[in-house]
């Protein structure tokens, strides 16, 4: 009876070993049985980098740009214009770091206009999950009636597609010295 038990046993512990090997592995199967690592970027979400730079030159345009230092949009008036670049997580983040409020201070401080001139964008990665990261550059001209300088500021950007609309996901920098101020923008 004993014997009887223990091939039992042995049999299911095969058994639960090999369920367990199955369970555990790493490589996906796709419908025609072709392995395939992880989640393809789905073709209704393929981004090209001029659409992306599109995106990004507008938001970097609507957040960056002071015509008037005596007079710049307020904190609220950016935050409402740039909503429609953001994902609401990044949105709420941007709010939450009040990152809105840095162009209207810089300028005030450095009493000068700030317009952005150029953006380009070097995809790095397309996600599993659809999102895709690149790497940025952002011209910005800080001017006056006397004098005026480009700076170039570098930094990461990742791009989503939410309701079938391109969404800035995150968007992180150092931030860039500006002449004549401590911070920068």
């Amino acid at each position: 009876m004993t014997a009887i038990i223990r091939k039992f046993l042995s049999l299911l512990f095969l058994f639960v070993l090999f369920i367990g090997l199955v369970a555990c592995n790493k490589d996906v199967v796709n419908e025609n049985g072709e392995e395939k690592e992880g989640k393809p970027v789905k073709e209704e979400n393929v981004v090209n980098v001029e659409e992306a730079e599109k995106l990004f030159k507008d938001y970097s345009t609507e957040l960056y740009t002071i015509k008037d230092p005596s007079n710049p949009p307020t904190f609220d008036e950016i935050a409402e214009n740039i909503k429609v670049y953001l994902t609401e997580e990044q949105y709420g983040a941007e709010i939450a770091n009040r990152k809105f409020q840095i162009p209207e201070l810089v300028s005030k401080q450095i009493n000068k206009s700030i317009e952005v001139q150029d953006v380009k964008l070097e995809e790095q990665s397309k996600n599993d999950d659809g999102t895709i990261d690149y790497l940025y550059t952002t011209k910005f001209k800080v001017y006056d009636e006397n004098s005026s300088k480009i700076y170039e500021k570098e930094g990461e950007l990742t791009i989503s597609t939410t309701n079938n609309e391109l969404k800035i996901d995150r968007d992180w920098s150092r931030g860039v010295k500006i002449h004549g101020l401590d911070g920068g923008l």
